[in-house]
């Protein structure tokens, strides 16, 4: 699944390429998931740690506040690795927006329909081949193979694992054990004997339970609570990146 982000301060602008998005994604069976921002503040309160889940932003150059370019700077600078493309009804900050390493650069009055098509299926391309490493699992003859990113938890009953990720869940047969040792290095942590979950994932922490994104809740259990909590805050302070 794509995750794109749109921001501008027009509400008609916003709906308007949210509803192009959406029907060229569903010409070319693409899955998609937009989010609107009216502002660049509210993107970044909105995203939090993951503005490096998004595969493709549309930013807006001229809005109160944060500028788009200036929204674009602070993206790169926290690693984000997303296809940036600027929607705007000036010329004149398309060399300012270089710094930013945008995609494209596109004047809205005078971009096409086609022209939109062809540059977000181009972002699409690329987005593709920087969705990271894939964790694979098999039952029987089934196999799967799930973007890291796209897993909120594992859990286990009996050697029968669980996962839980945007595009459902999926059963194999592993240990904890096994896993741990596959994805510790990826951003994961075992936060109770039954459960290893996604630190990217994680939206707040309880005394005996996790709250995830998607409306997930784990428990966490009390002899895993001081790790979780430590590896927690060593995500976060390195900017969301993995570690081993």
């Amino acid at each position: 699944m794509l995750r794109i982000v749109l921001c501008d301060d027009d509400p008609q602008v916003l709906s308007q390429y949210a509803a192009q998005i959406e029907k060229i994604a569903e010409t070319h069976r693409l899955q998609v998931h937009v989010t609107c921002y009216s502002s660049a503040e509210k993107m970044f309160f909105g995203l939090d740690q993951l503005l490096n889940q998004v595969d493709i932003f549309y930013l807006d150059v001229q809005m109160p506040g944060i500028s788009g370019i200036e929204a674009a700077k602070k993206l790169r600078s926290r690693g984000c690795r997303a296809q940036i493309i600027f929607l705007t009804q000036v010329r004149e900050y398309v060399f300012e927006s270089f710094d930013a390493m945008p995609l494209q650069y596109l004047i809205k009055s005078s971009c096409t329909d086609e022209k939109f098509e062809q540059v977000f299926l181009h972002a699409a391309e690329l987005a593709g081949q920087n969705t990271g490493e894939l964790f694979n699992c098999e039952r029987g003859s089934e196999c799967l193979a799930i973007p890291v990113r796209d897993i909120a938890y594992f859990e286990v009953a009996k050697r029968i694992i669980t996962v839980h990720y945007e595009g459902g869940t999926f059963e194999f047969y592993s240990s904890m054990e096994d896993l741990e040792a596959r994805l510790l290095s990826k951003g994961f942590v075992r936060v109770h004997r039954a459960f290893l979950v996604n630190l990217a994932r994680i939206r707040r922490m309880g005394q005996e339970s996790i709250g995830l994104t998607g409306g997930y809740e784990v428990p966490l259990g009390r002899t895993y609570a001081k790790r979780v909590r430590e590896l927690f805050s060593h995500y976060l302070a390195a900017g969301g990146q993995t570690f081993s």
